[in-house]
């Protein structure tokens, strides 16, 4: 996870959008031009379109105002604050199943490759907890925990 340069809390939003690359563009000009803090900034892409997750450096009320403004584009279809969750995969020699329960995450074994999710403290804890018996990893850092859409 990327960290504060203000000692503000991070704040994600989470962009919709149609329009391709203009579009992109746009936001992206957007960015630079209102200088916002972006701490860290992914982009994905679905059947909807674009979705873009933008984690902001600044306190709640900047962060509001800058979602303001970029909901106010013209490929925006929507803009708004983000829950994030933070994941790691994992190759382990060690019981992980306990120690996941006992830290905190949700986590699942994918062919061989341990699957955690949590929030950042309940993460960082398991992984200390693995210690040496961790053989590779990679930490994907924050993502914006997707919205229940349509019932699913």
């Amino acid at each position: 996870m990327p960290e504060s340069a203000t000692g503000v809390a991070l704040n994600t939003i989470e962009v919709r959008f149609t329009g391709g690359m203009l579009a992109l563009n746009r936001l992206l000009m957007t960015l630079q031009n209102k200088r916002m803090p972006v701490a860290d900034f992914t982009l994905a892409s679905d059947s909807d379109g674009m979705r873009a997750t933008i984690l902001l450096d600044c306190p709640s009320e900047s962060a509001l105002r800058y979602t303001a403004l970029i909901s106010a584009l013209e490929d925006v279809r929507e803009a708004g604050p983000a829950e994030t969750i933070e994941v790691a995969l994992i190759e382990t020699s060690r019981d992980w199943r306990k120690l996941a329960e006992q830290s905190g995450v949700e986590a699942h074994e994918d062919d061989g490759t341990v699957v955690a999710s949590g929030g950042s403290e309940e993460v960082e804890a398991f992984l200390t907890s693995l210690g040496e018996g961790v053989e590779d990893m990679v930490r994907l850092g924050l993502v914006a925990r997707p919205e229940a859409r349509g019932g699913a």
